[in-house]
């Protein structure tokens, strides 16, 4: 747990809030994996928010984890699929949403994780010609 503290104070290009974010989204993740049923529809929502945060402040390798952990949470979900197709118990409105809001999030999640691809393949296009200059005798 301390390395996790250190990992966060750490002073480097990514915020910190985008760490702490990403780390409850991974807890949050496990937590819903743990328990399909109810975790799912309740802890899910928070979890696609805090990891759609991490994804856009450009933490990728915390935010591939936590997006590939929700999509499995979703996909092996029996909750989910349920509320999803309204075979819930009459008056849930509250869980189709929030399997539709779960839905939606990890939709921005993999747009989110497009969109870094898309950036950072410029930005290494740009960093090879000066590496190349650096290279150079003079």
């Amino acid at each position: 747990m301390q390395a996790f503290w250190q990992w966060i104070r750490r002073e480097d290009r990514f915020p910190r809030r985008a760490k702490l974010l990403g780390g409850i989204a991974f807890a949050l993740g496990l937590a819903c994996a743990v328990m399909p049923r109810t975790g799912v529809l309740r802890l899910e929502p928070i979890a696609v928010v805090c990891g759609t945060v991490c994804l856009w402040a450009g933490m990728s390798a915390l935010g591939y984890g936590v997006f590939v952990l929700l999509a499995m949470d979703l996909i092996l979900s029996p909750a989910f699929w349920r509320s999803l197709t309204h075979w819930a118990a009459p008056g849930s409105l509250a869980d189709s949403a929030g399997a539709y809001f779960d839905l939606v999030g990890v939709i921005a999640m993999s747009v989110a994780l497009v969109r870094q691809a898309l950036v950072r393949r410029p930005e290494r296009q740009a960093a090879t010609p000066e590496q190349e200059s650096d290279a150079e005798p003079n």
